[in-house]
């Protein structure tokens, strides 16, 4: 009877670990390919990322207009934007920031744009310590809104056309395929 109980314990821990991991690797694999047939059927290999933007700006604004009074509200949009952010800058940072060309003598034209990150990433530290102490955070709020706007414009007027000036025909199902997947990492 012992062996037919480890028999049952041995496969209900690898249906177990099956799962953790089909859980943790599937949602990339198919976020690749889909972002891959989106761009072959004749979309935007920077669409999502561009939604991305749009989205984090909304966030933003809303963050902007909660009353201080209001913890669940603030909670729940400081939230949705820490995981937009954090996907989103995945994706920048791990896809489109390395095929970037730095035509600068230093290298700084990739730089700037990790380091834009790096201070936003500072902001959210500070709107994060303002909501726990139920301060007003307009403060953190709006300079982050104004840094992402403005980077926002150099990648979507500079950065994605250059981008896409450079890419080859089948470069671009491959990169928006990436960078869906790079997005899915983050659950």
């Amino acid at each position: 009877m012992t062996s037919h109980s480890g028999r049952d314990m041995a496969m209900l821990m690898g249906g177990l670990v099956a799962g953790v991991i089909g859980s943790r690797l599937l949602p990339p694999l198919l976020a690749n390919i889909s972002g891959s047939r989106r761009v072959r059927s004749g979309g935007e290999p920077f669409a999502m990322l561009m939604e991305d933007h749009r989205q984090i700006l909304s966030i933003l604004d809303r963050m902007a207009d909660a009353p201080t009074g209001s913890k669940f509200q603030r909670g729940r949009l400081f939230l949705m934007l820490k995981r937009k952010l954090a996907k989103h800058a995945m994706a920048e940072e791990d896809v489109v920031y390395p095929i970037v060309h730095n035509d600068s003598a230093n290298g700084n034209e990739r730089k700037h744009l990790y380091d834009e990150h790096a201070e936003m990433k500072v902001l959210l530290y500070e709107i994060e310590k303002q909501l726990q102490s139920g301060k007003d955070w307009s403060g953190s709020v709006l300079p982050l809104r104004d840094l992402i706007a403005r980077h926002v414009q150099e990648e979507e007027t500079v950065i994605f056309p250059e981008l896409r000036r450079e890419l080859r025909g089948e470069d671009s199902p491959k990169l928006s395929g990436q960078i869906a997947r790079e997005e899915a990492l983050v659950i």
